[in-house]
């Protein structure tokens, strides 16, 4: 039987509309409620986390906590439980399980999408009661279908990312948050940088492969930004073949780096039939003058240009500003939105190209 006491924070749980406070409200139910001493909830990403030689990066697990999301990642090596976890379950996928090591317990339950395990959640403790057990895997068993309501919600059916709606939903909370570093990112310090990227030439790639082809390339590109991007920057799909990533805490410089190493790892990856893609990027510099529907309009134009000067290369607004480039935007000023798809100079001649080409291969 529940206990009353518990009941305000069931309500509490399936009132939560965003994961982070349905995460947050999990972990002070069991404190309130278990006799556990620690509880943490990860989540598992598969990151680039060094170069193993020049030109490849060595994949690994890293934890990230989406409660502390100033942290990088943590190694799976530093919390051997999950590490041993982790490791033992990846084809078998467990759904939860217990260790027992000098007279404690560490209790770990697994968020498992299809085969793979995409979170974790450590609860240390010296003894569970068997009530105690019961209230945990309670209190999992509501987290687990409630969590998956709000990715659905929030998550691109095709690729995973964050949508378009998630973005219109939580740019504005993210934004509150980051204005302490706005003045130091003005001033060339650490900030936050809004990337918008288009696949250079997707119609084409669905007119001559298919939509089958096209969804694939899709579902490639949005891994490669799991891979190359930190664990705390934001990934979305806003739709067809447009992606976007808040990169957090970082400089000008250090945002051209991370953009430019993504460039270059879309520009040399292998894509099934398609074989070569290209990716063009604008990029701005977030401060607290701008609403976010400025800061969306001022990296569209950069990637516009981008788009417009050859392809295949990354701008940023700020800087094509100083220029004399690109003008500034004035608040209260309205602009027409671009469409990627228009003919641009020298498109003709490429276009011509790949159907020569197709019809080489025998129609």
């Amino acid at each position: 039987m529940i206990s009353q006491d518990l009941i305000p924070y069931l309500v509490e749980m399936t009132g939560q509309s965003d994961r982070i406070g349905l995460i947050s409200q999990l972990i002070k139910t069991l404190h309130k409620f278990t006799s556990a001493s620690m509880v943490r909830y990860f989540d598992l990403h598969q990151k680039a986390v060094k170069q193993a030689e020049p030109g490849k990066l060595l994949l690994d697990f890293v934890l990230f906590e989406p409660l502390c999301p100033k942290c990088t990642g943590v190694p799976i090596e530093d919390i051997p439980a999950l590490s041993m976890m982790i490791r033992q379950s990846c084809h078998s996928a467990v759904p939860v399980t217990c260790i027992e090591s000098d007279a404690r317990e560490q209790i770990i339950f697994s968020l498992i999408d299809g085969s793979k395990i995409k979170s974790l959640l450590l609860l240390n403790t010296s003894k569970l009661s068997i009530a105690d057990e019961t209230t945990a895997h309670l209190l999992w068993g509501m987290f687990v279908n409630l969590e998956r309501t709000i990715r659905a919600k929030d998550q691109d059916p095709l690729t995973g990312l964050l949508n378009r709606r998630s973005f219109d939903e939580t740019i504005s909370t993210i934004l509150d948050n980051i204005t302490c570093i706005s003045e130091p990112n003005r001033l060339g310090g650490a900030g936050a940088c809004l990337a918008v990227f288009d696949i250079d030439h997707f119609k084409r790639v669905n007119d001559t492969f298919g939509h089958a082809i096209g969804d694939e390339v899709l579902i490639l590109f949005a891994r490669q930004m799991e891979r190359m991007f930190r664990v705390a920057d934001i990934l979305y799909r806003f739709g067809g073949e447009e992606f976007l990533v808040l990169l957090l805490d970082v400089d000008l410089d250090k945002a051209w780096a991370a953009l430019e190493r993504f460039r270059e790892s879309i520009a040399s990856h292998h894509f099934p039939q398609v074989q070569k893609v290209t990716v063009s990027i604008g990029f701005v510099m977030v401060n607290d003058r701008d609403f976010p529907s400025d800061l969306i309009e001022k990296a569209d134009r950069a990637l516009y240009y981008s788009k417009e000067n050859g392809r295949n290369q990354i701008n940023c607004f700020d800087e094509l500003v100083r220029q004399g480039v690109l003008a500034d935007i004035v608040h209260g000023a309205t602009h027409e939105v671009e469409v990627w798809d228009e003919v641009l100079p020298g498109d003709r001649v490429i276009e011509d190209e790949l159907t020569k080409t197709s019809g080489e291969g025998g129609g």
